[in-house]
């Protein structure tokens, strides 16, 4: 039993490591109906409600932050699994060249960092909790 918790927990990471790093760094966005629920919601008192939900905000959301940073780079700094919830903290660098959700562009690097909680259902991710903040670790 413990092994298949701990199998399934490393697929759930895998699969959340896929959102960031195949949708948003590598602009797959055919990925998106594969991983994504139709039913997904995003909990981020910052962002407009079109982002928020389905694959169709997720896609608005990835295709934003594509033309908005071109330069992007994710990181993934840690990941912890939970059975059917995966945390990531990330951190992402690059220049904002054009508007995205209020965040004005800027011809200096920055670096954003932040935590995603997913939480997946039969191989999709269902709901992510997302805070992110300017700035690096100390």
């Amino acid at each position: 039993m413990e092994r298949s918790v701990l199998s399934k927990e490393k697929e759930n990471v895998n699969l959340t490591h896929r959102f960031h790093m195949d949708i948003f760094q590598m602009g797959k966005l055919e990925v998106i109906n594969e991983i994504v629920s139709p039913n997904f919601v995003m909990h981020n008192p910052m962002l407009p409600s079109e982002v928020k939900y389905g694959p169709e905000g997720v896609r608005r959301f990835a295709m934003a932050t594509i033309e908005g940073i071109p330069d992007r780079q994710f990181i993934h700094e840690d990941a912890i699994a939970n059975e059917d919830k995966v945390l990531i903290r990330w951190k992402l660098k690059g220049k904002i060249i054009k508007e995205k959700f209020g965040i004005l562009p800027s011809d200096k690097p920055m670096i954003m960092t932040g935590f995603d909680l997913f939480k997946l259902k039969n191989g999709k991710i269902v709901e992510m909790w997302q805070q992110f903040n300017f700035g690096d670790w100390p």
